[in-house]
């Protein structure tokens, strides 16, 4: 396996669990991301129960397929058919003016879907490729080979992760300006 393929891997794998586990850590996390899917999926209330709890054991079953030696290219074709749908119900959403938070990452998600997610799917799908190369050999990389491609995968990771809260606080915010107060005139 090569060091750019189990960086990638170790990319996507951290990215689908953070994913996984925000999403079905409570009641109001499933609930909330529940929600999206009723916008973002055009279903009815109990289909995007069904479909959240899919989406949501998809993910979970991408980073164990990812992590078991021997399985990760089904990891990475599951990563990419969830990213490609991602995709869509993002790109679907923008062209519709639909504003829900998608809640990618839970609670976490509340910002409505925009160009900012295309970049990061794209950029999930780009690493989706970059990792096939590696998945049929294995064993090729030292453990400070592992160690730094999962390090790299992580400090990448957390970046995808809160890209929203990056994008949101580097975007200008427009405020009304205050007049300044006018000091009293003696008379």
């Amino acid at each position: 396996m090569t060091f750019l393929s189990m960086t990638c891997q170790a990319l996507l794998a951290l990215v689908f669990a953070i994913a996984c586990v925000s999403k079905a850590r409570g009641r109001a996390s499933f609930a909330g991301f529940t929600d999206a899917v009723v916008a973002l999926g055009r279903v009815s209330r109990l289909r995007a129960v069904w479909a959240a709890a899919g989406i949501i054991a998809l993910e979970g079953a991408t980073v164990l397929l990812l992590l078991v030696p021997g399985w990760g290219s089904a990891g990475l074709w599951v990563a990419a058919v969830l990213l490609t749908g991602f995709t869509y119900a993002v790109a679907r959403a923008l062209q519709d003016g639909t504003a829900v938070a998608c809640r990618c990452f839970g609670a976490s998600g509340d910002h409505a879907p925009g160009p900012a997610q295309l970049v990061r799917n794209a950029l999930l799908l780009a690493a989706v490729a970059l990792a096939v190369p590696g998945v049929p050999g294995a064993g090729s990389l030292s453990w400070q080979g592992w160690f730094a491609a999962w390090l790299i995968g992580a400090v990448c990771a957390v970046v995808v992760v809160t890209g929203d809260e990056v994008v949101a606080l580097l975007r200008p915010t427009h405020q009304v300006p205050v007049p300044a107060a006018r000091p009293h005139e003696a008379v």
